[in-house]
């Protein structure tokens, strides 16, 4: 299917995305906003890290597409408001939203750190929230959107560490199901994105460890790790028209590590 321009006509606000630059490695929020850039979209990039996410958009001005910066605090509800409207008066609707801001823990549920347990469970969920609620009013009135929240595959199973991560994401799932449920009525449709491990950097610092790299590879069916633009076909597709009859859905890419075990050779039973 030829899809130069699936996104025409269409803008799109993605948080937590000012990993854009290219020239580097960009996290999921660069590769979705360039993607659908090349295919019409316009594109609101929104971060706490101002700097880079001008430096993306100055890039991607001179590259000849329609894009903006706007500073957002995804847990500032008056920030929300603000950047939605900045939204409006600039492009006058808003199509798309992506939510992509997120935290990592990594101690153990016995060594968590209260405060950094707040912080990455309330950016998952209070967060989205606060999105979610800001564009039903733009969406609405050009007869509806498409939401795509960025969990993990984190949140399908548990491990020896990153619970608050882990929990958050599984509650994103949830929040998509009952946002599918409640917005349909208004013609927005809601779903989530479960990427396993993909070489960003928000896993830079594990993917430099040789050892912590490989372990994972070992565990992925499909023998390597993602890269981010696999992430983007996954939330493009979701945010199209092709996926107009999608919502409340979950969409796994994670190389098969979630379909079931993959470790060590299976004894020999002869």
């Amino acid at each position: 299917m030829d899809t130069r321009n699936r996104f025409e006509g269409k803008v799109a606000l993605l948080t937590g995305s000012a990993a854009s630059l290219k020239g580097e490695r960009m996290g999921f929020g660069g590769c979705t906003a360039w993607k659908m850039l090349e295919e019409g979209a316009r594109v609101v990039i929104t971060d706490i890290q101002d700097d880079r996410g001008y430096a993306a958009v100055e890039q991607m001005l001179s590259a000849g597409h329609d894009a903006m910066y706007a500073h957002l605090d995804v847990l500032d509800e008056s920030n929300w408001t603000d950047v939605v409207d900045r939204t409006v008066v600039a492009y006058g609707r808003l199509d798309i939203l992506v939510n992509l801001a997120g935290a990592q823990d990594r101690g153990t549920l016995y060594e968590a750190d209260v405060d950094e347990w707040r912080k990455v469970m309330e950016i998952s969920t209070t967060g989205i929230l606060l999105g979610t609620r800001a564009v039903i009013p733009p969406m609405t009135e050009t007869g509806g959107g498409s939401i795509v929240n960025m969990s993990s595959m984190a949140g399908k199973f548990a491990g020896e560490y990153g619970s608050a991560y882990a929990m958050s994401r599984a509650g994103m799932l949830h929040f998509t199901r009952a946002s599918a449920i409640q917005l349909a009525k208004f013609g927005i449709r809601c779903n989530s994105v479960l990427p396993g491990w993909v070489h960003t950097p928000f896993t830079e610092h594990i993917y430099a460890v040789d050892s912590e790299r490989d372990w994972r590879s070992e565990r992925v069916p499909l023998g390597r790790w993602g890269e981010p633009e696999e992430i983007a076909d996954a939330v493009c597709f979701l945010a199209s028209d092709e996926a107009s009859y999608i919502t409340g859905s979950e969409l796994l890419v994670d190389g098969g590590v979630t379909a079931g075990f993959k470790g060590n050779t299976m004894p020999n039973r002869d």
